[in-house]
């Protein structure tokens, strides 16, 4: 169970299940273990000054995407959070597009409905977790727990040891941008920064970097953390 040094009143019943929700357990093997991969678009890149506007989710069960359990929810940015003009040659989303999405207090529980008791994938932990944290923290005063990988991370992970096999100098930086690392894989990329084909696009090169492990050994779920763990 998940204990609170000062648990906030009146924690909808969405929050209190995801937080006190048994953790997978690291010594399973990995296909026995439930992911959720999530990527989110914002109004800016500082989780602390922005805001969420779109959140995509895929699940991987049994080492499967359930697309059939896909989900993505547009939200409506509190009025001290508008859209910066350079997001928006990103991702293209306007102020009329988030008009009438649901507001931040809606979507979160719906969110972490479908993190509750999964293990949470993301690309770049420092943006997806980051704002995940930031709406928490101001929805109901907690953290978002763990366990969580990063395939960023685990894409440094492989890259490192490659370099290390080569002999190549380390001042050589690896390439770790989502789309790069999915065509190096040879994996389909779908239009870029739409949450959902995102979070798709992340599935779909965390199991070609899982099935990298598999060459050596059956990874357990302890192995992908070690190498790509991001979050307690």
């Amino acid at each position: 169970m998940f204990l609170f040094r000062r648990r906030p009143a009146h924690l909808p019943e969405s929050v209190v299940a995801y937080l006190e929700a048994q953790r997978p357990d690291p010594a399973l093997p990995w296909r026995a273990a439930p992911y959720s991969v999530m990527d989110v678009e914002t109004t800016g890149l500082n989780p602390r000054r922005d805001a969420l506007l779109a959140i995509g989710l895929v699940e991987i069960d049994e080492g499967r995407i359930r697309m059939d359990r896909r989900w993505y929810t547009l939200v409506h940015p509190p009025d001290d959070a508008p859209i910066n003009p350079e997001s928006i040659r990103i991702h293209g989303l306007l102020p009329q597009d988030v008009e009438h999405a649901p507001p931040l207090d809606a979507v979160v529980p719906d969110v972490l409905r479908r993190l509750t008791g999964r293990v949470l994938v993301v690309h770049v932990a420092d943006v997806d977790i980051g704002f995940l944290r930031q709406a928490m923290r101001r929805l109901y005063g907690v953290d978002p727990r763990g366990p969580a990988i990063d395939t960023a991370r685990l894409a440094w992970h492989f890259q490192r040891h490659q370099r290390l096999i080569e002999g190549l100098g380390s001042e050589q930086e690896p390439a770790l941008q989502l789309r790069a690392l999915a065509e190096s894989l040879g994996l389909p990329v779908y239009p870029e920064h739409n949450a959902f084909n995102d979070a798709l696009t992340t599935a779909q090169l965390f199991l070609a970097q899982v099935s990298m492990f598999e060459a050596q050994s059956t990874p357990r779920l302890r192995d992908l953390l070690r190498a790509g763990g991001c979050l307690r």
